[in-house]
């Protein structure tokens, strides 16, 4: 459960990506479903990291231990391969993406959320995932504001936020959001709004991985 599936291009990399994947933190959800996503990447160029994690269910899993492997999973594939051109993370993971990217040195250019729960005191308030927020912190409301990315600011990095134009799992305030906060502590935030569904993010094809496509892209150094 702490590993880094590392999927390399032919000859010298453009850049490093990390992906992390969604299933509102719990264990019958993992990084399978990114596989092919991690392909496209190292046929674009890039290196990419497809990380797995202890999840609610796993042993050790739920807060702080979920946050914290993530973030190990990110030093290490920098350490290994290079500062992170971005860290991609869908749902749930797009949580972790922002919560970990602060935890990497050097700072990722970029996070990329899709359909993320990235303000996660809203998302506990309005009972997103079903409880899936108390479960992830073990019923210790204490524990919030450390796992909450909206109130670890700022981040320091670039940060694109994509969210479908229908999707009730996980509703565009909790990215809205975080936005508003980010940018009154000084982040640099993008907000696109595409069609799409919620699970959309899982075919390569669709226009919402072309947005995350097209935003990595942007966060190449010059």
């Amino acid at each position: 459960m702490q590993v880094v599936d590392i999927y390399r291009p032919e000859g010298k990399p453009r850049g490093v990506v990390a992906l992390v994947h969604g299933g509102f933190w719990r264990s019958m959800y993992g990084r399978e479903g990114l596989g092919e996503h991690c392909r496209k990447f190292a046929a674009d160029g890039y290196v990419a990291g497809n990380l797995a994690f202890r999840r609610v269910g796993d042993p050790g899993g739920g807060w702080p231990n979920t946050g914290t492997d993530v973030a190990m999973g990110l030093q290490a594939l920098a350490d290994a391969h290079g500062p992170l051109t971005a860290v991609i993370g869908h749902s749930s993971g797009g949580h972790l993406a922002l919560w970990a990217a602060k935890e990497v040195t050097p700072r990722p250019h970029m996070v990329v959320s899709v359909s993320g729960c990235n303000d996660l005191a809203l998302a506990q308030s309005i009972h997103a995932g079903r409880g899936a927020i108390d479960d992830l912190l073990g019923g210790n409301i204490k524990l919030l504001r450390d796992a909450d990315p909206a109130q670890r600011l700022p981040l320091g990095c670039k940060v694109t936020l994509v969210v479908t134009d229908d999707d009730p799992v996980v509703p565009a305030v909790l990215s809205e959001s975080f936005a508003a906060k980010a940018r009154a502590a000084g982040d640099d935030v993008d907000v696109q709004v595409v069609p799409g569904d919620h699970f959309s993010v899982l075919d390569v094809g669709s226009a919402v991985w072309c947005a995350v496509e097209t935003a990595v892209g942007s966060a190449l150094p010059a």
